[in-house]
């Protein structure tokens, strides 16, 4: 997802700014570590041409047009292609609908307020969600809750994948984009292909010492096959007798845990929520 969207002149005054999550730079150094980097992008007259660097969990994309300079801070499993285009697309929008204020600028970044709708829609990206765990834990009923559809009354396993959309589930600026794996064993060779560019993968278990055990392979998978991505997991049928608590489920597996129903449809806020913090860290 796009994190920060900030437009400066050559001097590194602030223009227009737009965040949508926590930065990958520490915030009492953002602001003069983006005005520096504007001041050197606008002496290399990239003139439209968007190049980029990689911070720590982040990547900057950068492009000047004339005086006007253009950042994105986006997460690094963005697709860069996707990314470069985003940019050229807004910094030729922003130029065309402000030729002539950019020009006159007195520094006053209240002129450029009317660009906060349009920067919504040049800069929307979809966001992967991969829900991960054993059968019969509950994933495909998470997806079905937030999906808003009527929740499952028996166990049907999930072959391969299942890939849904949710609509009108915007978090900050992304569409959510949800893959359910199947959580068999006999499809165990394919999880590493279908987690690849997730920004956020859950792992689900079902609050048995037994599942909670066997899931730190999920974790070992994803630290190893996806690192850039976020992870956190779901400690779900906390409804069922004997059900670990989640702080236990969290010392086992070593990630943030939350605790969950599935079949409780006053947890489809609390699952956006979970996503929200998990991944725009706000």
């Amino acid at each position: 997802m796009i994190r920060n969207v900030e437009i400066l002149d050559s001097n590194g005054r602030l223009m227009f700014q737009k965040i949508y999550g926590a930065s990958g730079i520490p915030e009492e150094v953002f602001d003069d570590f983006i005005a520096n980097l504007a001041k050197v992008v606008s002496k290399i007259h990239l003139d439209g041409y968007v190049e980029y660097m990689n911070l720590r969990r982040t990547r900057l994309y950068y492009s000047n047009v004339n005086t006007t300079v253009f950042i994105f801070e986006a997460d690094k499993n963005d697709d860069t292609n996707e990314m470069k285009l985003k940019m050229r697309n807004l910094s030729s929008q922003f130029v065309n609908d402000y030729a002539d204020t950019i020009e006159k600028w007195d520094g006053d970044p209240s002129v450029f307020t009317g660009f906060n709708d349009k920067v919504d829609e040049l800069t929307t990206t979809l966001l992967k969600l991969s829900l991960v765990g054993f059968s019969g834990v509950g994933k495909t009923t998470i997806l079905k809750l937030i999906r808003e559809e009527e929740l499952p009354r028996e166990h049907i396993p999930t072959i391969g994948v299942g890939i849904k959309g949710v609509k009108g589930a915007m978090i900050g600026n992304t569409q959510l984009v949800c893959w359910d794996l199947a959580g068999q064993e006999r499809f165990k060779m394919t999880w590493d292909k279908f987690i690849k560019a997730s920004s956020l993968i859950i792992i689900v278990t079902d609050s048995t010492l037994e599942n909670a055990v066997r899931s730190r392979f999920f974790v070992r998978l994803v630290r190893e096959e996806e690192p850039e991505a976020n992870i956190v997991a779901l400690a779900n049928k906390q409804d069922l007798p004997g059900s670990l608590p989640p702080e236990k489920v969290e010392e086992i597996l070593g990630v943030k845990t939350y605790g969950f129903v599935a079949i409780d449809p006053m947890n489809r806020s609390k699952f956006f929520e979970i996503i929200r913090e998990a991944v725009m860290g706000l």
